[in-house]
């Protein structure tokens, strides 16, 4: 695979491999795409659509991934449209093959990533928790209240046992392979879908529809909390395979 530092030229083996990227994106989205309506509203989409696309910014870097994810949005609208087309899931398109490429080339390989991670990790729990006391749909005033009936202790502790698996899964698979670091493939993912499926698209569904973020923001946080960790597990299989063997 390119190192990180080598500069990133567009070549025609550039632009065949993000073709490959992005009919693999189009494949999974028209193959493998699920729309959960929220007040009755498309808003939640669960798919591995953007899997390739953050691929795309690791292997050809940060502008190539861009114009990859960009590419692939317009593509997949004309294909399977989900919805009027909309600039901003461009945007936040391209922004999931760019925001990879950037860690991966600029970001040092030795950074305390499970530090990082567990920071992030911790602040989108709060946030979650936040989002639920803010809508008052979650008090503390008579015990754990949600909706206006004491909450079930076994959701609670199975909140807390998904963040931990969370925090601990990056670390344990990242301690046997010298040669790729799981921690940071799962920092990559999680900042990329914070600015675009958690903020951008979110603020975009608002824009669009009219959908209060308060509605959309929850289930999007929660949806996260198994796709991150699961596009990071492929994502870095995906790369041990490639490993040596991308020029």
């Amino acid at each position: 695979m390119r190192s990180n530092t080598e500069p990133q030229k567009f070549t025609p083996l550039t632009l065949v491999r993000a073709g490959l990227f992005i009919s693999m994106s189009l494949v999974l989205k028209v193959m493998f795409e699920v729309y959960i309506p929220l007040a009755g509203i498309p808003a939640l989409r669960i798919n591995f659509a953007n899997l390739p696309l953050m691929l795309s910014g690791m292997v050809l870097g940060p502008i190539a991934g861009f114009l990859t994810g960009a590419a692939a949005d317009i593509i997949n609208f004309i294909v399977k449209p989900g919805g009027p087309f909309f600039p901003g899931f461009t945007l936040a398109s391209g922004l999931c093959g760019f925001i990879p490429g950037i860690i991966f080339k600029h970001l040092k390989k030795d950074m305390n990533y499970n530090l990082l991670n567990t920071v992030f990790i911790s602040l989108l729990s709060v946030g979650f928790v936040l989002v639920f006391i803010q809508n008052g749909l979650l008090t503390f005033d008579k015990g754990i209240i949600y909706d206006g009936k004491p909450l079930n202790p076994l959701y609670a502790a199975g909140f807390f046992v998904l963040v931990a698996i969370y925090l601990v899964t990056p670390i344990m698979i990242s301690s046997g392979s010298r040669d790729l670091s799981m921690n940071k493939i799962v920092f990559a993912v999680s900042v990329t879908q914070l600015i675009t499926s958690i903020i951008l698209n979110t603020y975009f569904l608002y824009v669009l529809y009219g959908i209060g973020i308060m509605i959309t923001l929850p289930a999007r946080i929660l949806t996260n909390f198994f796709m991150i960790p699961l596009y990071s597990i492929i994502i870095g299989a995906v790369l041990n395979v490639l490993k040596g063997k991308i020029q």
